[in-house]
């Protein structure tokens, strides 16, 4: 796993920075139900919103996604076969409310449907059943706890200072920041089959069980997925502690451009990401999103073919 995880020290470096550049001068420190945001440009790495970012808080089933990270790395370091069959372990079942599938112990599911689930739905059960299939690996006595050590290594190495995880799914509490998930996201969205999953509006999984194989259909909670706004993925969470939470991405196809700084013509890629932290409600979560995505592509509409487009040091907060 360490293989493939390699590059995040210098990714942690470069994006670990991004949000130091802002001035929080006049920003309040918020009661705990104030919502934090970060809405930014992934290439350039120019934040266009934010509101609370550094503030530590639940983030509920995005923790999901942070194990999906992990998972995926496994899966190409050591050519895991995504129709592997992975085994439900009995630690997996706890959170009855969470386990969406209705898996229990003893049953089968492949990596590539687990994921579905986990990041798809508020899935604990799948999330906790992939761990520990990955965590087997690297310490049979003790999986769960060897496979958060290394969500908590990625963590680290992309400079999420605020965070540390406390399971290996968001039915376990996780504290983290707004800057933190955003940099968890612009990792992620590096895998696209990670994100191609996170896409998908739906699908169809099976679960084997002593009984034979039963299938169950599922729909992505992330309703932005089937409306405008060039959403192509990632998750979306909802849970007491955290309440309604969001990390979405969205792409436009690249544009050419005359760079002030050369005078020739050069490709710039778009590709915005939004987090949501401690929304009141699903509704208010979407309706933010929304607005920020339609703003957010103005904004850079109007700043893009600027000289400081590759000087990672220079960002703006914008007003709400």
């Amino acid at each position: 796993m360490n293989k493939a995880l390699t590059y995040l020290c210098a990714l942690g470096v470069a994006v670990g920075g991004l949000f130091t550049s802002c001035s929080y001068q006049n920003i309040v420190t918020p009661e705990k139900t104030t919502p934090s945001y970060v809405a930014l440009e992934v290439h350039s790495g120019r934040i266009l919103y934010s509101s609370n970012s550094n503030i530590k808080r639940p983030i509920g089933m995005l923790t999901n996604l942070a194990t999906a990270v992990v998972i995926m790395d496994w899966v190409k370091a050591y050519n895991v076969d995504m129709n592997r069959l992975i085994t439900v372990p009995a630690e997996a079942v706890v959170w009855q409310r969470t386990n969406l599938l209705r898996l229990q112990p003893g049953d089968y599911i492949s990596v590539r449907d687990a994921l579905y689930s986990a990041l798809m739905w508020d899935d604990s059960a799948c999330a906790t059943t992939l761990a520990y299939a990955c965590g087997g690996n690297l310490s049979s006595g003790n999986p769960e706890g060897a496979f958060i050590a290394q969500m908590n290594n990625l963590a680290r190495r992309l400079g999420m200072t605020s965070t540390v995880f406390k399971g290996t799914n968001g039915a376990v509490i996780t504290q983290s920041s707004a800057r933190d998930m955003a940099l968890l996201g612009m990792y992620a969205i590096n895998d696209t089959d990670l994100l191609a999953i996170t896409a998908q509006t739906g699908c169809i999984v099976t679960i084997h069980t002593p009984a034979g194989k039963r299938s169950q259909t599922i729909r992505n909670n992330n309703k932005l997925l089937s409306g405008s706004g060039h959403v192509d993925g990632l998750k979306v969470g909802q849970s007491r502690s955290a309440g309604s939470c969001l990390m979405v991405t969205a792409r436009r196809a690249s544009v050419k451009r005359i760079n002030p700084a050369t005078g020739k013509e050069a490709t710039f890629a778009q590709r915005l990401l939004v987090v949501m932290l401690g929304m009141p409600s699903s509704t208010a979560r979407y309706q933010e999103t929304a607005r920020f995505l339609r703003d957010g592509w103005n904004a850079w509409d109007a700043w893009l073919p600027t000289n400081d487009y590759q000087d990672r040091t220079k960002f703006i907060l914008l007003p709400n």
